[in-house]
């Protein structure tokens, strides 16, 4: 019993590190500043789907609060508490509410939460600070919030489909037991 919760905070440390180099490595190459806290954020998904979901939200805190104390970029921050936000929360839809047996259906009743808790997410987060988005706006308010909301589907579309292919891999390489 000791032991495997020994394992399982030694896990969990060592994916919190490794999310802290990628979160500060997106700050230091900006190109690929998305990339990496995506791929952050990814870490805390495989974190609740080895170790659990409390661990997932552990891993997250400490992952969110080095990145506030260490990283200069503060913005940076935002985006990483976003993309953990939903992983977590698509995370425990997954595991907890959707209860359907056959896997196809499942995945697609899944995709469906999922798109529901981007939106829940995101809308809010376009309207509210629509101007962090852009420092120099070439269209109106309500044009620019348009544009962005639809810039957002499409970019949600990438990231859960970045998410699956994941743990696709993870799965092929033998690291899942799914």
């Amino acid at each position: 019993m000791m032991l495997n919760r020994t394992k399982k905070m030694a896990g969990v440390a060592v994916l919190s590190g490794i999310t802290t180099i990628l979160l500060m490595a997106g700050t230091m190459i900006s190109v690929n500043t998305l990339f990496l806290t995506a791929l952050s954020a990814f870490l805390t998904g495989f974190s609740i789907y080895r170790y659990g979901i409390s661990s997932g939200i552990m891993q997250s805190i400490v992952c969110l609060l080095l990145d506030l104390f260490l990283n200069p970029d503060k913005w940076n921050f935002l985006l990483y508490f976003c993309f953990c936000l939903y992983i977590i929360l698509a995370e425990i839809i997954f595991q907890k509410l959707n209860k359907i047996q056959e896997p196809k259906k499942k995945m697609r009743r899944q995709l469906i939460y999922n798109w529901i808790l981007f939106n829940i997410i995101y809308v809010p987060a376009v309207i509210l600070f629509h101007a962090l988005f852009s420092a120099e706006m070439k269209f109106s308010g309500m044009t620019w919030i348009v544009i962005l909301l639809f810039a957002g589907q499409i970019g949600w579309l990438l990231f859960d489909k970045a998410y699956r292919e994941f743990f696709r891999f993870l799965k092929e390489r033998k690291l899942l037991k799914i």
